[in-house]
């Protein structure tokens, strides 16, 4: 119980500088699967594209036109570690080892994540992570671009 708490209280604070709605990170950490409107809202408000204000639905329009997605995906689709790892790993600037420089696609950013101890080496790129791991693993890609 108190790891938990200490858990929310360090993710809770590490958020500040980029000033989320606490309202928000709330509904994101409480949730146990995140969605593609909840990526893209980190990755909007982090990128400062959008208010802290803004729904998951207008954050993952303003993800669309400026992140290009293959696939047809909607704001309240679930996410997978694949795509959020690619979506991490643009947003960080992530400098990769050779297969990630070279194809900067979904699969070589999750093993480059794997490889940085962001996502665990057991993780299959298919999971949908908890609100929890979803703002982890954006926190872990943004400490590695301050690194």
């Amino acid at each position: 119980m108190k790891k938990s708490l200490f858990f929310i209280a360090a993710v809770l604070l590490s958020f500040t500088a980029a000033a989320q709605s606490p309202e928000t990170l709330s509904q994101i950490i409480q949730s146990e699967h995140s969605t593609c409107g909840q990526m893209a809202y980190l990755y909007c408000v982090y990128s400062e594209l959008i208010p802290e204000t803004a729904t998951f639905e207008e954050a993952f329009s303003v993800f669309q036109k400026n992140f290009p997605i293959k696939k047809r995906l909607e704001s309240s689709s679930p996410v997978t570690l694949s795509d959020l790892s690619l979506t991490c790993a643009k947003l960080s600037g992530l400098k990769g080892g050779l297969f990630y420089s070279i194809f900067k696609n979904r699969r070589y950013a999750f093993k480059e994540l794997q490889a940085k101890g962001i996502l665990p080496a057991d993780a299959d790129p298919s999971d949908n992570p908890s609100g929890r791991n979803l703002i982890a693993v954006f926190n872990g890609c943004m400490e590695q671009k301050e690194e």
